[in-house]
């Protein structure tokens, strides 16, 4: 029987010119888990049964603000998503069960709060005044892909030796290109490639973000980057990148060292997922999860003790100015919020 494996990596990187690094990234995996009080199977008390794999979650945000502000707000985005998606857990089977409709609600409603949740956080000290990130999360339960967005940083799925963006970035020149005004060639390279119309907070009374869903297969790479990497790497180079293969930490580096070599100008941040064909194992996991205030996620829980079943996924499943930042499958679908 055959299950899929996952392999996943993240970094994250200042650049060669930035006095900080303003983004902020994650990559997880989601499970159903019960935490023990008292149990008499030999296992210690107040520790976590952690279930079979139900998904994965990938997510980048890039950070805009003076001093520590953009750190601040990619940092929220990603701690609100985290704790959002821990206490929504009817999350568990909506795609394997063909409810996409409900978790594309919960992902608008979600993404509004966080862009409310900035704002506030925002307006209670002069230094965060104005703070706003860019934010983009894929959601994956095998074979299928959610993904949420707003701003430019990017989603990318490689498949069958060919590069796809799933994104579209939230820029003047974007829009101008896209209403004919501007060289699709000269995108990267015009001014209006840095100033957003889209973003989390940044003072905008609202965002508008893209709903995206696509189909997976086996051997595809999910990956994700903030703008950092594009300003210097042309998608050919990524492609190529990817087809070369190697884990995905290492292809995470490889990007990330290329986006430096060409000028490294702003914050880098490069993550990455694949899934491949396996033989199913059978293991089972304990994991120690130390106590959390609620609704605050300070750190992910680290496994002590393998036990369970892994899963066989196969069968389951405002425009604003950036001041710090200078075949027979199912069609692609995106949805604006």
């Amino acid at each position: 029987m055959t299950s899929i494996k996952v392999d996943t990596g993240g970094l994250t990187d200042q650049g060669l010119v930035r006095a900080e690094n303003q983004d902020q990234f994650f990559v997880g995996e989601l499970a159903r888990s019960i935490k023990l009080h008292s149990v008499s199977l030999g296992i210690a008390p107040e520790t976590t049964l952690t279930g079979d794999p139900i998904g994965q979650i990938l997510m980048v945000a890039d950070g805009m603000g003076g001093h520590r502000a953009g750190a601040e707000a990619s940092g929220l985005a990603i701690r609100y998503f985290m704790t959002a998606i821990l206490n929504r857990l009817q999350w568990n089977s909506l795609l394997a069960d063909g409810q996409q409709d409900h978790l594309l609600d919960d992902l608008r409603e979600m993404l509004n709060e966080a862009h409310r949740e900035i704002r506030r956080r925002s307006e209670t000290s002069e230094a965060l005044s104005g703070m706003g990130t860019t934010f983009t999360m894929a959601y994956v339960v095998w074979p299928r892909i959610v993904v949420v967005h707003a701003g430019d940083t990017r989603c990318y799925v490689f498949s069958k030796g060919q590069l796809s963006l799933l994104t579209r970035d939230h820029t003047v020149a974007n829009e101008m290109m896209r209403n004919g005004k501007l060289n699709p060639n000269n995108n990267e390279r015009s001014p209006w490639a840095n100033v957003l119309v889209n973003a989390l907070g940044a003072g905008a009374e609202g965002v508008q973000g893209d709903l995206t869903s696509y189909p997976l297969e086996p051997d595809d790479i999910v990956m994700m980057c903030s703008d950092g990497l594009n300003k210097h790497v042309d998608d050919e180079t990524i492609e190529r990148v990817l087809a070369q293969g190697g884990t995905m930490q290492s292809i995470c580096k490889t990007l990330i060292d290329l986006a430096k070599k060409g000028g490294g100008t702003d914050n880098i941040t490069v993550v990455a997922s694949q899934w491949s064909l396996a033989k199913q194992e059978t293991t089972m996991r304990v994991s120690a999860i130390p106590p959390c205030t609620p609704n605050v996620i300070e750190e992910m829980p680290s496994p002590i003790r393998n036990y369970g079943t892994v899963i066989d996924l196969s069968t389951h499943m405002m425009t604003t100015t950036d001041g710090e930042r200078s075949g027979d499958t199912d069609p692609l679908t995106t949805e604006a919020l």
